[in-house]
């Protein structure tokens, strides 16, 4: 029987073992994954192991990472670091200003405000600053007041939380399509309908029509 390359047992271990990291995941978890124990697992890292497909695409599924990976065609994802703290910072200071904007269309006063929600109003004037976080309940109550809805301080799609919430919503759009669809979607070769599709839906009725009308002229 031919001998498996030695060098590609160490790559495929080193490939694991990267994936793993930049995921985050202990050695532990991934073992409980593949049903090792976890000395037996570190075989798997080192290119000791005799790992199947199956157990390969166990792992691709639960570290969330391409197949393809595993033989060079498809990179790791990389997510940008967030500054957290940074973050909740501005977006107390972004809160406070879409505060600020509900209240004035709402016609009333910090002191209205205030004195409504039984309030002081040195600690309204501190949330329309950003200097005092606004617990979310009292957001909700602030909403109700005002007459408005707390989707509108929610952070919009180009910042962090935005863009996650957006790639959560296309993918659970994508996977209510049918599988027939959804291999559509995903064939390289298909790109240039989509991108005729897409073109097309930009297009005002009187220019669909004119292009209808071409069509029928071509075809009779």
């Amino acid at each position: 029987m031919a001998e498996i390359d030695s060098e590609r047992e160490e790559l495929l271990g080193k490939l694991i073992r990267e994936a793993r990291e930049h995921k985050g995941r202990q050695p532990k978890e991934c073992a409980q994954v593949l049903d090792l124990s976890v000395q037996k697992y570190h075989t798997v890292e080192s290119g000791k192991y005799p790992i199947s497909l199956p157990e390969l695409e166990a792992l691709a599924l639960y570290l969330n990472i391409p197949m393809g990976y595993f033989w060079g065609s498809e990179p790791l994802s990389t997510t940008p670091e967030v500054d957290y703290q940074a973050l909740i910072a501005l977006r107390h200071r972004v809160i406070g200003v879409l505060l600020s904007q509900l209240r004035l269309r709402a016609h009333k006063t910090q002191e209205e405000v205030a004195e409504a929600l039984d309030m002081d109003v040195s600690l309204i004037k501190e949330y329309e600053m950003g200097q005092t976080a606004v617990p979310y309940l009292r957001l909700e109550q602030l909403c109700r007041y005002l007459d408005g809805h707390v989707d509108l301080f929610m952070d919009d799609v180009h910042g962090p939380l935005g863009r996650h919430e957006a790639l959560q919503k296309l993918s659970r759009q994508f996977h209510r399509l049918d599988p027939e669809m959804q291999q559509f979607l995903i064939n390289p070769s298909n790109m240039r309908y989509l991108e005729t599709a897409k073109k097309l839906s930009q297009m005002d009725v009187n220019k669909l029509r004119q292009i209808a009308e071409d069509l029928l002229e071509i075809t009779y």
